[in-house]
């Protein structure tokens, strides 16, 4: 513009002008310099970015000028939005973050699909099948494969090392070159070191263990270590960050798989490993998954030619109708995906309802802001700004306030965090990482920018929407106040629909948790402490195994408040059972029928230490325990193929067995066989009552008890004694007695049975108590908004209450009066509550299905869900019909 100025301004000297007169002329045949330069900086964008800069400082400018508004709703979205922050993290963690590995979306992660697939063995192979597929696909670049993760002894040679407890996993050579992982120190594994033939097998440790235990020594490469009697020579170091494929597993040591020399590897029925492998280019997942699956029907095909003679109909349609599925693995396996997977949804929805009820409230709020603002807003639109000006103004303080709430939501989301891996197991809430990476950043942001725009469009619109003749007079401009009591009206409305629908919800989950924890299980599992043994490092077996277990029992009930005190193969309510066919004398079974029947080996004095009542026939006793009749005498036969001469095996069988079996008949004295083992017929000595065996969930099965120390010896059997003590008390004692005894015993898993229930229901605990939270937050925001709109709706008929009371009206008619308007919204919010409700449990009947005792339009859960509704309601409704009633009617007729 100057150039173009001093251009003219030579052509008018030159034309004979003065300069002053030339200059003149110039700049008026120019024009106005200061608009041209305003709309160059249109032309170039720059006024757009200065206005927003303009926006964002005089709202908060405004924001800090009503402190309390602000204060108010930046602790409501504050809340809203860090509680969705912190679910959307745990769901980050544990289904959408990759793996720390090379090209993570390559990874595809192997599954069998069927009817009556266990879900726990829904990703479980036998190692043959593993190898089939290694070998013989085309699909893929290379697969590998992985052991569950376990707690080992390492014994270190060096001297006074002794030994340390570890966690370990067991992997095919090729599983750090499948994964793209280098070593930080020394190697990784290689196809070569998984073979059974090294005399030293190699291992890698991870980062983690190598900074806490060898303070990132560079010579830990060629250290030796003895895992379960293998020795290993460590060879390197992973990355740091990388745990493996196990989202929620945090091994500190892995090694090949075959080192082990483990015999269950070469049996097709022992699925103990997961499959995993890396896409080849070019090759689709459906194209894939039909090569496996034509692998796979060989091996189905090769078992049942083997094993299929004794199967009945079902086991036979079962085995046949599998198949296997392919899905992306690149974030990994986790069983906390099965457990947590729905209820984190739940919450999700829940949380997110719950911040739509505030964003409700605070457009109420902005609703009453806009009121103070209106002659503000009237002079604007007089001055010629546009309506569209003026509601990106309102647009941008409700976003800059969403913002700072989001803002603070973080820390809400930290402290939410925390308390959310509570319900994770013990083991996995070190090894999860839940912090808020960039993802869960942008997430909080996204949601920030949106909410501000939700509540902020609907207020922000109705305010610029004025009649600027009566709002610049400063008068009550009835129709804007009445379309603001319309929307206050409809949103208050939504609101008690929504709390509603939220009570519903989280009132039919905690009724099914309190069903499950009121349940009769069969036994009384308070007070009952439990341990396991490790014997594995001083060569207990047999006999000497059996005599360790009677000797700890007696040092057991000798303790000073211990009642009493058994062991058995596997604890009750420990999601876990074994299973044996089984064959009764006069019993003809159905063409399809299953006598598949639960197992437990049990000690002396269980059912009295669990407290189930024995209803027919005796216990067992010392006298049961079965001695070999061989010449010498001198050792005990354990197992159940022992010689004619031996004493019978005994069983005691629950009421669901002896029902089944023998109907109204007296089964003490009869006899049953094991089909699954050739042994004797094992006799019928007492009837116990119904117990829940794996889960408090489950249909009673048929079970029988076999004596302990009439059964092979097995290390690592569950002790159990009943105390009035706390479990804590015992954690000394105990592991004084162990050492007292062999001072190479290792005390493993002592917890309470009331610690392995709470485990058992802690999905349930989950979804009750965390929704069950939030939709009480939900509740008070509604009734909080409820006592706005009627406190407003009391403010705007001051006068019409105030000529009412000074011609007689009573205290009961203007109560009357306010509370016949909260009844219609809440009657109304109540009705489009209930509605919603069945209609999304009719829709999304797979959410409600873990509900238990209870059906999901409980009647009775609707009642007490909406009578809290009402009660809360009615009190937010009272408030502002009391202060009705301090209105003077001079006063209100004097501004009248």
């Amino acid at each position: 513009m100057e150039l173009h100025l001093e251009m003219k301004v030579k052509e008018n000297l030159q034309a004979g002008m003065r300069v002053a007169d030339a200059r003149a002329a110039a700049r008026r045949q120019f024009g106005n310099q200061t608009l041209l330069q305003e709309v160059s900086r249109e032309m170039w964008g720059v006024k757009s970015i200065e206005t927003l800069f303009q926006d964002l400082h005089y709202g908060l400018r405004m924001l800090l000028k009503s402190k309390g508004f602000t204060a108010v709703a930046v602790l409501s979205l504050a809340l809203g939005i860090g509680a969705n922050t912190a679910i959307f993290s745990l769901i980050n963690s544990l289904m959408l973050r990759m793996l720390p590995v090379k090209n993570a979306e390559e990874l595809i992660l192997f599954s069998i699909s069927g009817p009556n697939v266990p879900p726990v063995l829904t990703d479980r192979f036998n190692y043959p099948l593993y190898e089939m597929f290694r070998d013989r696909n085309k699909s893929f670049t290379s697969i590998l494969t992985v052991s569950d993760i376990g707690r080992v002894r390492l014994l270190w040679p060096e001297p006074g090392a002794g030994a340390e407890s570890a966690q370990q996993q067991r992997v095919s050579g090729n599983f750090f070159s499948v994964l793209g992982v280098s070593a930080v120190v020394g190697r990784t594994l290689a196809e070569t070191d998984d073979n059974p033939a090294n005399t030293q097998p190699a291992a890698v440790i991870s980062y983690e263990y190598w900074r806490r235990r060898f303070g990132l020594d560079p010579n830990v490469v060629g250290r030796k270590v003895t895992i379960d009697k293998t020795p290993l020579i460590i060879v390197g170091v992973a990355p740091p960050g990388f745990f493996g494929v196990e989202v929620g597993g945090k091994p500190d040591l892995w090694w090949p798989i075959k080192a082990s020399n483990d015999r269950s590897l070469s049996e097709p029925q022992a699925n103990r490993v997961r499959v995993i492998g890396r896409l080849r280019p070019g090759v689709s997942v459906a194209q894939a998954q039909a090569e496996m699956d034509t692998i796979f029907r060989r091996q189905i095909d090769d078992v049942a030619a083997t094993r299929s003679a004794n199967w009945t109909p079902p086991q036979r349609r079962n085995h046949f109708e599998r198949n296997i599925r392919l899905d992306p693995g690149g974030s990994g396996y986790t069983w906390l995906r099965r457990q947590f997977g729905r209820p984190l949804f739940i919450l999700m929805v829940t949380v997110a309802l719950t911040l739509l009820i505030a964003c409700i409230n605070i457009a109420n709020l902005l609703l009453a802001r806009a009121a103070t603002r209106r002659k503000e807003i009237a002079v604007r639109l007089t001055l010629g700004a546009g309506r569209f000006r003026l509601l990106r103004q309102l647009l941008t303080e409700s976003v800059l306030l969403s913002l700072l709430g989001g803002a603070a939501g973080l820390l809400f989301a930290n402290v939410c965090l925390r308390a959310l891996i509570t319900y994770l197991p013990q083991q996995t809430r070190s090894a999860l990482d839940v912090s808020l990476d960039a993802r869960a950043l942008g997430f909080t942001l996204v949601v920030s920018v949106l909410t501000g725009l939700l509540f902020g469009l609907a207020p922000g619109w109705l305010a610029t929407r004025l009649n600027l003749t009566t709002s610049l007079k400063d008068q009550t401009g009835a129709s804007a106040s009445r379309s603001r009591l319309a929307l206050n009206k409809f949103l208050v409305v939504t609101q008690v629909a929504l709390s509603l629908f939220l009570l519903i919800g989280a009132g039919l989950f905690v009724r099914s948790l309190r069903n499950l924890r009121t349940l009769d299980v069969g036994l009384n599992y308070e007070n009952i402490v439990q341990f396991s043994l490790d014997s594995s490092d001083s060569g207990y077996k047999d006999e000497r195994l059996s005599d360790l277990y009677k000797q700890v029992l007696a040092r057991l009930e000798a303790m000073p408040g211990v009642h009493s005190a058994t062991l058995s193969e596997f604890s009750l309510l420990a999601n876990f059972t074994r299973y044996l066919n089984v064959s009764v004398p006069g019993f003809t079974p159905g063409p399809d029928e299953n006598l598949s029947c639960n197992v437990m080996v049990v000690g002396p004095r269980f059912f009295e230490t669990m407290k189930m009542p024995i209803l027919a026939g005796r216990d067992f006793n010392p006298q049961d325990e079965r001695l070999s009749t061989s010449p010498d005498n001198s050792s005990a036969t354990t197992g159940p193929q022992s010689q004619a001469g031996a004493s019978p095996l005994y069983a005691i069988v629950n009421q669901t067995m002896a029902r089944y079996f023998f109907g109204d008949e007296n089964p003490i004295g009869r006899h049953f066989n094991q089909k699954d083992i050739a042994s004797q017929p094992i006799e019928i000595i007492g009837v116990v009552k119904d117990a829940k065996y794996a889960t408090l969930r489950e249909r009673t099965p048929r079970t029988f008890y076999l004596y302990s120390f009439q059964q092979p010896q097995q290390e690592g059997m569950t002790l159990q004694f009943r105390t009035d003590g706390k479990a804590t008390n015992y954690v000394a004692p105990i592991g004084r007695l162990a050492r007292e005894i062999d001072p190479k015993l290792q005390i493993l898993d002592l917890q309470t049975m009331a610690d392995l229930v709470d485990q058992l229901l802690v999905q349930e605990r989950f979804i009750a108590q965390t929704a069950g939270a939030f939709s009480l937050f939900a509740l008070l925001l509604a009734c909080i908004g409820l006592y706005g709109v009627m406190s407003y709706a009391v403010t705007r008929r001051t006068s019409e209450i105030g000529i009412r009371m000074a011609l007689g009206a009573q205290v009961r008619d203007i109560v009357g009066l306010v509370m016949r308007q909260v009844a219609l919204l809440v009657t109304l919010g109540i009705g489009i509550g209930l509605a919603a409700a069945l209609v999304t449990m009719r829709l999304a009947s797979t959410l409600f299905a873990s509900l238990f005792g209870l059906i999901p339009g409980d009647p009775l859960t609707i009642t007490l869900a909406t009578l809290l509704l009402i009660g809360v309601a009615a009190l937010a409704g009272y408030l502002p019909a009391r202060r009705a009633l301090r209105v003077n009617p001079l006063v209100a007729l004097r501004n009248e």
